[in-house]
Order: structure tokens, then C-alpha cells, then sequence
């Protein structure tokens, strides 16, 4: 659980000594590096836009690259950056508990290290997989000890191009007021809705809000204690909220979907081995549409823990082959029309995911037009034409944008993207915990880069300029007179 500032327990202490003493170890090469021109001292080198895993793990590996000016942007009150304690509502993480990532290859930093100092030794071998809390706990404590510079509650609505390598963004505080930065290069490491929007059919529409939510709402489910809960859709969030809303007091909660039966395999497990998750980018176009066409295809399952869950919960229903066809209200309830016959609830949920549709996301209404999207990049054999992976970005091997037309938006490359979209272009799990090992140190790369280019010429006048003295003239001198 997240521990309050100031009251670490005596573990943490001595980790936090440890840690200290590894990024000592590790300040190789420790001069910063990254040019400031006049005029320019307040420009970041760096605008993260989101506070969560990815955010604090991209800053925290370009501070280890000494790129001094970083800072995240994060739209929720301190300590709950990330979905994990707001809309989340899975039991445990889905990714084994030995993954890595946030750490960089630090060990003190990481996981097992947070959690050890804690539980003890035994306490990680009993430890099956990793509780929500504790991993909203072990980001914040990651936070802290890495010395990142989060702002909380504050909303990015703008980022706009102001030339080849300068961006402005627009800030909104939890006050209402605007700040606005001006920034060299941006990270968008927005999560899951970051590259479109929650999905709920239109059949929702015409219902009061009251009676109906996404899974990514906050839902205040001690309300509806001794409600009849109908959920749409079958995924992981479906049976966590349907757990939650069991646990929390209602009479049933029923899941529906149109599948004839709930999908079975779950290939990206099988994806969890390092020559995939890090070389994925390296694949040709078809290769890396094909492995997203498939899982897309097939689906997903709940993870067995999930599952078993709801499954144990008294007041549990898997309703498969009834979709829904239209629902009204009725009585102050939920009338809902299916092939199966009427149903009546007194809330209903959808759990329909989200969309990849950059069109939808207003703080990027001036990129969205002139980035290249997969549809602009590739054409898939017929039998592979995909309306939902046509619209995802197409990155470049650091994950950054890429112009629509070349030679229009030179600042493309410099607007970096961590989100559900980047997935096709990084790797199926690249937007993920289980892919931060590898995909944190690729975007790292690729803003340094650009960082380094940008300064070049600077650079080289520098190189020219200086006498580079390793023996002082006057020590040659003394030794040749003798």
C-alpha cells in the first residue's frame, strides 16, 4: 500500500540508502549535456504527458542520461497517477511479479527490492502476483526515491508545433487556471484511452445516465448494493467490475456477450521472451500486422484468477451468444432486448474497451492531421484488411510519429508515443508493465537522440574551439629542457 511522505518503514529506509548509493555507482557519464541557447531557459528539454508507469520510468531513464529539464505532467491528485487506484479493478496484476522495468536495470529500484524490504524474504516467495495497491505503492515510493519532477493534477489540453523542434502545451490546474510550457520534444505516455476513446454503443444513448456506465468510469458501487448489474462484454475489466459490484452488495451481475463461448488462449504470454519483446519494432510491416490482426481476432481471456473470482461470487451469470440488441429504460430499470429473450436490470456497464482513433483526442487537434497512420503506410492482403489497426499511428523504431506527408511536419519525430496506439508499430504488450524493460530505454533513446542532433553543429564549433590539453605546455617543456 502507498506509504504517506515522510513515514517509510525502517525497510524502506535502508533501501532508500541502497539506491542512493547504485545511482552513485552508475553516474557515468555525469556531465549534463543537453544545450541551452539564449532565450531558451525556460524551454524543457523534455514534456511527459502522464504521471503513470511509463511516465515516471521515460523520466527517470533520461535524468540517467543527464536530460536535466524533465517534467511529467499528471492529470490525477498526487500518489494516483495511473489507473491502478482510480478505475482499476482487478484483483492482482496480470504480468508474473518478477517483471521489471520502472528500475532500469537497477535492482534496489525495483519491485522485489520495494517489496522485500517490507514482507522479508519469505514474504516474496509466498507472494503470488502483485496486488494493485502494492504496485500503486511501489510507483510512488519510485517517485519519490528517483527525485522525478511530477505535477499533479494538471490536465495537458493543448500541445501544439511552434516550429521544427518546439512545441507549446497548455496546462490545466485543478484550479482552472492555464500554465503554458514550451518544450523541445514530447512524450505521449497516456495509457490506454491516451490514443482514443472509451467505446459505448450507441444502443447507451437514449438511456439517463444514471442507469449506465463504461468499466473505466468511477463507479460508486456501494450504491448499488441489491442492484441487478448487466455488463456488456466479456473482457478482464467486465469480470472485475462484476466482482466489485457482487462484493460491494449487489443481488446479481450478469455478463453478456456475443461470442458463442469465452476465448481460451492467451498468446501473449507466449510473447513474454526477450528476442520478441525487444526486436518486435525491427519485424517488416506484414509481420507485426499480423501478430496484431491474430490477437485482435482471437481475442483475449480473463486471466484464471479473474475469473475464478466472479465465477465463486454467489449472484454470478456468464450469459454467452446474447448480445445486446437495444436497451430503454423501463420503470426507473433497464429493459434490455436480446436473441435469447428480454432481460431487466437496474444498471448496466459497458465493457466494451476502447478505440485507437486519434481524431478523438482535442489536446492533439493540431498533430492528429498531419501524422502518417498505419492506412497511409501499409496495405494488407485482403484477407487481412483491418479497419481498427488502419487507424493506429505508424511510429518509427523510437516510437515517434511520423509525417503524413513528408516534409510538411519536421516536428513529428520530436513527439514521442507510449500509448494503446503505439502498440501495433512497438509490440503487443509495449504499452504495457511487461514491456517497460524494453520499450522505456528504445523512447529514451530516440529523445536523446533527437536532443543531440538538434545541438550538433553547436556541438561541433565546440569541439573545434577548444585546445583539449591532457599535458600542460609548460610540463612538456620543463621535461625536454632536461
Amino acid at each position: 500500500m502507498p506509504h504517506p511522505s515522510g513515514a517509510l518503514p525502517s525497510g524502506l529506509e535502508a533501501l532508500r540508502e541502497r539506491v542512493n548509493f547504485d545511482l552513485e555507482c552508475l553516474n557515468y557519464p555525469a556531465r549534463p549535456w543537453v544545450r541551452t541557447e539564449p532565450g531558451d531557459e525556460d524551454v524543457l528539454d523534455c514534456a511527459i504527458v502522464g504521471g503513470g508507469q511509463y511516465g515516471q520510468s521515460l523520466a527517470f531513464g533520461l535524468l540517467r542520461e543527464r536530460v536535466q529539464r524533465v517534467v511529467v505532467f499528471d492529470a490525477n491528485p498526487p500518489g494516483l497517477a495511473g489507473p491502478w487506484l482510480t478505475f482499476a479493478r482487478m484483483i492482482m496484476l496480470r504480468t508474473p511479479k518478477d517483471l521489471t522495468g520502472p528500475d532500469m536495470g537497477i535492482g534496489s529500484l525495483s519491485f522485489r527490492a520495494w517489496y522485500e524490504a517490507q514482507h522479508g524474504r519469505d514474504g516474496w516467495e509466498k507472494l503470488f502476483r502483485i496486488s494493485r495497491p502494492d504496485w500503486q505503492g511501489y510507483l510512488n515510493w519510485h517517485r519519490d526515491v528517483t527525485g522525478i519532477d511530477v505535477r499533479p493534477e494538471r490536465r495537458v489540453t493543448r500541445v501544439t508545433p511552434v516550429s521544427a523542434n518546439r512545441f507549446e502545451l497548455e496546462v490545466q490546474c485543478a484550479d482552472g487556471t492555464i500554465e503554458r510550457f514550451r518544450s523541445r520534444t514530447v512524450v505521449l505516455a497516456t495509457g490506454a484511452e491516451g490514443s482514443g476513446a472509451r467505446v459505448k454503443p450507441p444502443i447507451f444513448d437514449g438511456l439517463p445516465k444514471s442507469l449506465h456506465a463504461h468499466t473505466n468510469d468511477l463507479i460508486d458501487f456501494t450504491a448499488l448494493r441489491g442492484a441487478r448489474i448487466g455488463i456488456l462484454g466479456a473482457g478482464a475489466s467486465s469480470f472485475d467490475n462484476a466482482s466489485a459490484a457482487l462484493e460491494a452488495g449487489a443481488r446479481s451481475a450478469e455478463l453478456c456477450f456475443r461470442r458463442p463461448q469465452l476465448p481460451l488462449a492467451n498468446p501473449r504470454r507466449w510473447m513474454e521472451f526477450a528476442g520478441y519483446l525487444a526486436h518486435y519494432p525491427e519485424l517488416p510491416d506484414a509481420e507485426r500486422w499480423h501478430y496484431m490482426k491474430r490477437l485482435y481476432d482471437i481475442s483475449q481471456p480473463p486471466p484464471e484468477p479473474t475469473f475464478k473470482k466472479a465465477t465463486s461470487l454467489p449472484g454470478f451469470r456468464l450469459r454467452p451468444g446474447t448480445p445486446w440488441l437495444s436497451v430503454r429504460e423501463k420503470n426507473g430499470a433497464v429493459a434490455v432486448e436480446t436473441p435469447q429473450g428480454s432481460l431487466e436490470f437496474d444498471f448496466v456497464i459497458a465493457g466494451t474497451g476502447i478505440t485507437v482513433d486519434l481524431s478523438q483526442r482535442q489536446e492533439l487537434a493540431s498533430v492528429t492531421p498531419h501524422i502518417a497512420l498505419w492506412g497511409d503506410r501499409f496495405t494488407p492482403a485482403a484477407d487481412q484488411e483491418d479497419t481498427r489497426l488502419a487507424r493506429f499511428p505508424y511510429l518509427d523504431r523510437f516510437g515517434a510519429f511520423t509525417e503524413k506527408v513528408p516534409g510538411t511536419a519536421p516536428w513529428a519525430s520530436r513527439i514521442f508515443a507510449i500509448f494503446r496506439g503505439a502498440t501495433l508499430s512497438l509490440g503487443p504488450s509495449s504499452a504495457s508493465n511487461s514491456n517497460i524493460r524494453y520499450t522505456a530505454p528504445r523512447i529514451v533513446s530516440g529523445i536523446t537522440r533527437a536532443l543531440f542532433l538538434e545541438g550538433a553543429e553547436a556541438t561541433r564549433t565546440e569541439f573545434d574551439s577548444q585546445s583539449h590539453h591532457e599535458l600542460a605546455p609548460d610540463t612538456v617543456s620543463a621535461v625536454v629542457a632536461k
